[in-house]
């Protein structure tokens, strides 16, 4: 049977340029017109304390994504767009295969090397859990350097510009690319 559903993990440390990607990801599909959803998996389960009380690691995630999936089904989304750092991702598709039945999803972890998530992270980070925020950056990145579950895309964002890499994300999605421009390529990576 076909998936009604196409999902799509964007995955990676903190400061890998998750967030920045996926916003260009909507971006570039909406100006393509292709219908989708974009959700921030930290903001299914941003509370204290930390577990939830009588909850199992990543329940609260699968609950308020099932909620939220439901709404967005019954306005007719097929596509979502899911963001999280997902250290281990073969737990984390399981509760968002359980949240969203009959869904295909489609990985994409972004890298980048510490350096450049150092820099990124203290570019802006300001606040009083800059330094924590760091030290988890790259304790992540250091959990990520093993072998990615098959199937599972790895596109390294290092010295790119954010719509060269969206557009290789929506390649490996979708396809095909919803607007490439070279001229952005040229431009670094200051936008992630």
């Amino acid at each position: 049977m076909q998936p009604t559903t196409g999902i799509l993990v964007l995955c990676g440390a903190a400061g890998v340029g998750k967030s920045t990607t996926a916003y260009e990801v909507s971006h570039q599909l909406g100006r393509a017109d292709v219908p989708h959803a974009l959700i921030d998996t930290d903001q299914l389960d941003q509370v204290h304390p930390w577990p939830p009380p009588g909850l199992g690691p990543g329940e609260l995630s699968r609950r308020n994504l099932a909620a939220l999936w439901a709404n967005l089904a019954a306005v007719g989304h097929t596509r979502l767009i899911l963001t999280g750092v997902f250290v281990t991702l073969e737990r984390e598709v399981a509760w968002i295969a359980d949240a969203v039945p009959d869904a295909g999803i489609t990985s994409v972890r972004l890298t980048a090397d510490a350096p450049t998530l150092e820099r990124r992270v203290r570019g802006r980070e300001i606040g009083s859990g800059a330094a924590d925020q760091l030290a988890r950056t790259l304790r992540q990145h250091a959990d990520l350097a093993r072998p990615e579950p098959p199937g599972t895309s790895v596109i390294d964002t290092t010295g790119r510009s954010v719509v060269s890499v969206a557009s290789e994300v929506i390649g490996v999605w979708l396809g095909g690319g919803a607007g490439r421009d070279g001229a952005d390529e040229r431009r670094g990576d200051a936008a992630l």
